[in-house]
């Protein structure tokens, strides 16, 4: 197994702890001066593997969202043999897993946009997992562009373009230091991007399927809106039924 790290311009000493560690040439390390964006950094990675004539590839963030072994449990799905191009991490797939608070913000963005992919062909319940496996050939022939954090939709929709089977593999949901970084945003400001990122997802789902929702995207900011000051809090309990509430409202006002 060959592991690729790309640091993508982080600021805290994360290049110096890499060469730390890499004695061995254990790993190889791809380092951007300067932040490119997640997407860039995943198609770096895509085409890296492609150069390596590679079969699959498995993406995994290196924040502490994902936990190790489930890179072991991905091989070995991977091993099996598999009929699909992707296997695509669900935090969202169950609650029996181990469980950290998401932020409320980023949870009901996914939903919703989760809700309006199922609406147009798929069934997943997490659109926005980073741990994936890809076959190669499959992920490279996608010819990816989107260089931000929005990439994971161009993924799910020039995947289906293409006829891709994907099938989601129940993850645990880990949000290393949500507290902290809770402690010192100020609500309003999660609101306010929540509402940007809505926007921004949705323009990019309309430009790629190259034609507009049936749904305004106000409506959209107004699920939101009613979700996030209404619930007090996203948990192994209640997180389900939040979950279905919207996509039962996304259905019906895109059917």
């Amino acid at each position: 197994m060959k592991i690729l790290i790309i640091n993508d311009g982080s600021t805290d000493g994360t290049m110096q702890i890499l060469d730390k560690n890499n004695h061995d040439s254990l790993f190889t390390i791809v380092n951007f001066k300067e932040n490119r964006g997640y997407g860039y950094t995943l198609i770096k990675g895509f085409s890296y593997a492609k150069e390596m004539n590679f079969s699959w590839i498995i993406s995994f963030d290196m924040d502490g969202q994902h936990e190790p072994e489930c890179l072991y449990k991905f091989i070995e799905l991977i091993l099996e043999n598999p009929p699909e191009q992707i296997i695509s991490g669900s935090r969202y797939k169950n609650s029996n897993h181990y469980w950290q608070k998401p932020w409320k913000d980023r949870f009901l963005v996914n939903t919703i946009i989760t809700g309006i992919l199922n609406t147009i062909g798929f069934s997943i319940t997490d659109a926005f997992c980073g741990l994936k496996a890809y076959e190669c050939s499959a992920i490279n022939d996608l010819e990816l562009i989107v260089s931000g954090y929005e990439i994971p939709i161009e993924i799910w929709i020039k995947s289906m373009k293409k006829g891709y089977k994907i099938v989601e593999k129940g993850v645990p949901v880990i949000y290393k230091n949500r507290d902290a970084v809770l402690k010192n945003a100020k609500e309003s400001f999660l609101f306010k991007k929540g509402e940007e990122r809505i926007e921004k997802y949705i323009q990019l789902i309309e430009s790629l399927l190259n034609t507009p929702l049936k749904t305004n995207i106000n409506v959209f900011k107004s699920i939101f809106s009613n979700y996030f000051n209404s619930v007090d809090d996203i948990n192994k309990y209640n997180f389900k039924k939040i979950q279905e509430e919207i996509f039962t409202q996304i259905r019906e006002l895109e059917t």
